[in-house]
């Protein structure tokens, strides 16, 4: 008798993908960007995946989701594909938004730079405590 799992059909599965895939695309720039959200009109389906992005300097579009990468399909509006699609395929979320919105560079940059300096500052902290500690073991 076959698991659960296993009656799941390909196409459903690959639905599954694609749409956690964007979520997770989601999860990673919803910090760098004024809104992100899974289109509520357009329907995933085994080879796309559609969300709506608008940047910090207030441009509204939405994203494909695809084998091919990620690409803005409407510029101006949420949940519409446009007969003009830009063929423009990204990589990565964050190449498109590098492209499409200079303040989602500057707070990735920003971002980056702050775990930098927390980073620098436990590594200084390490260090002070093992200096701290090696001057305790000379003590006694």
């Amino acid at each position: 008798m076959a698991d659960s799992a296993d009656s799941q059909t390909p196409v459903e599965g690959d639905i599954k993908l694609m749409k956690i895939e964007a979520e997770a695309a989601i999860r990673e720039v919803k910090y760098a960007v004024e809104h992100a959200e899974i289109s509520s009109e357009l329907s995933a389906n085994d080879d796309i995946a559609f969300f709506n992005v608008r940047t910090k300097e207030g441009e509204t579009f939405c994203v494909e989701l695809s084998a091919l990468g990620y690409r803005v399909i409407v510029g101006n509006k949420f949940d519409e594909i446009s007969s003009e699609m830009n063929s423009t395929y990204y990589e990565t979320i964050y190449s498109l938004l590098d492209k499409h919105s200079p303040k989602y560079r500057l707070t990735f940059g920003e971002a980056l730079a702050g775990k930098l300096e927390g980073l620098q500052k436990l590594q200084e902290k390490a260090a002070n405590g093992a200096d701290h500690m090696e001057t305790e073991e000379q003590k006694t």
